[in-house]
């Protein structure tokens, strides 16, 4: 009862919120998006649509309350929305329609509310704050898996985090990949956050969170985690001012868990180049396989959830010799999951948008580099780089293609960019007044509100107008 009190003070605080700052709303979007309390407390909130009332109380206090100086159309908010049109689109041919209406309904939320966030998230401030909220929300299921891990090991197929289950962010390959995506975010938020004030208790608080979802990671067991650390540890090193302090840290975490991980996880991770002997990773490869030869026949795909009509033959049934056939098995691949619900268009798409948001990011990284007043964009820029490469890299085995992580990296690269481009206008440059008037006598006497010859002005005596003031001189 107590956990479902909390959860409704927190639901409506962001209403309440939302009524001062209509970008609360929004972020209580994110909060409910990400944390989902409905699936943590069955009590009030399982019986009230959160995510409706946050949906619509978002949109509806932008276009009453806060509708000004929209940004610029984007390729990035473009591209999301055409994959949102084309994802609807192959309902009308999908292959189990039932399921597949039962994806894209929250599916294309997660489009549309990732093309709104530019709208909304404009200043420092707000866009620090859907981080911090994100990141948050996250945290409730890393967190306490981390610690657990550290106190008890971990172990494959673990529920140690608040909620138990095996999809979304309490799958072990999933909450891997969604751990390590956070490290650089945390990171930039603890050097460069302005929403909490620095001081050396949150300094090792963000210190602690960054430590808990590397141990989540870990003892998740799931083989996606040493790819993402591999791809983390790299981005840090190399997007890094400080080189040598990131490598010897690199160096003694890795160090760690070769001595300190568990002789389980050691033979979990040593199966990752086994896979004709391991039956997961070859059931991924063959699924793979037979989603490519499916759009081959169906370039324009199956729509959500075609996974299902899937079927390969894998080995034999024991004692019988006959052909084991599989039937129905998840995509466990990102780029392989759009390609086969929504075909070569799709993916098109995908590729696209995840393609402009890295050029955006190494844009935004290379315009803001040397600037003090824009350090933040620039290691936000890096940040989100690396959080992305991440889950890009962990999303070659796991089904993740249309849940939020993706698109919020995508969206958050969108509002730095249009931050950066709003307040880098470059103010007009006073031509000299000589150049202004050469050719046409009197004219910078005229602009410059003097007298003519003969007056007290710059332009008669021939007396020198002091540095600083007036048209220049040069």
């Amino acid at each position: 009862m107590l956990r479902a009190l909390l959860l409704s003070g927190v639901f409506l605080f962001f209403v309440a919120g939302g009524v001062v700052a209509p970008f609360v709303l929004s972020l209580g979007y994110v909060w409910v998006s990400t944390f989902r309390p409905q699936s943590v407390d069955s009590i009030v909130l399982a019986a009230v649509p959160v995510s409706v009332i946050m949906g619509a109380g978002a949109v509806g206090s932008y276009l009453l309350l806060d509708r000004r100086a929209p940004p610029p159309i984007t390729a990035t908010t473009v591209l999301t929305l055409l994959l949102a049109a084309w994802t609807t689109l192959t309902l009308f041919w999908a292959v189990v329609p039932d399921l597949a209406w039962t994806k894209w309904d929250w599916a294309f939320k997660t489009l549309l509310f990732s093309a709104f966030m530019p709208l909304v998230f404009r200043s420092r401030v707000q866009i620090e704050a859907v981080l911090q909220v994100w990141m948050f929300s996250l945290a409730i299921y890393f967190l306490p898996f981390g610690f657990k891990t550290l106190i008890s090991g971990g172990g494959y197929g673990k529920y140690l985090g608040i909620v138990s289950g095996n999809s979304g962010l309490t799958e072990s390959s999933t909450l891997a990949a969604v751990s390590l995506m956070a490290v650089p975010i945390i990171l930039f938020l603890r050097t460069h956050g302005v929403l909490v004030a620095r001081s050396r208790l949150t300094d090792l608080l963000y210190a602690g969170l960054a430590v808990a979802a590397l141990a989540a990671a870990v003892g998740s067991y799931a083989r996606t985690g040493l790819v993402g650390m591999l791809v983390v540890g790299g981005g840090l090193l190399l997007r890094s001012r400080h080189k040598v302090l990131y490598g010897a840290l690199g160096a003694a975490a890795a160090l760690v868990i070769v001595l300190f991980s568990s002789q389980a996880w050691n033979e979990r991770i040593a199966t990752i180049d086994d896979y004709e002997q391991e039956a997961s990773a070859l059931g991924r490869l063959l699924v793979w396989r037979w989603t490519i030869d499916f759009a081959m026949q169906n370039p324009l795909g199956g729509g959500f959830s075609s996974h299902v009509i899937s079927r390969f033959e894998m080995g034999t049934v024991p004692g019988t010799g006959e052909p084991r056939v599989i039937v129905g098995k998840a995509f466990h691949n990102v780029y392989i999951e759009v390609l086969g619900e929504h075909g070569w268009i799709g993916l098109a798409l995908f590729l696209a948008l995840l393609g402009t948001a890295l050029l955006t990011q190494q844009r935004l990284i290379r315009r803001t580099r040397g600037r003090p007043e824009l350090e933040w964009c620039n290691e936000m820029a890096r940040a989100l780089q690396i959080a992305l490469l991440t889950i890009m890299a962990c999303g070659m085995f796991i089904g993740i293609a249309f849940q939020p992580m993706i698109y919020y990296l995508v969206a958050a690269t969108a509002c730095v960019a249009n931050y950066v481009r709003r307040v880098d206008v470059p103010s007009p440059v006073r031509a000299p007044a000589r150049a202004l008037g050469a050719g046409r006598p009197g004219m910078d006497r005229a602009r410059a509100g003097r007298p003519g010859p003969g007056g007290s002005g710059a332009g008669g005596s021939g007396q020198a107008v002091p540095a600083g003031r007036g048209w220049s001189r040069s």
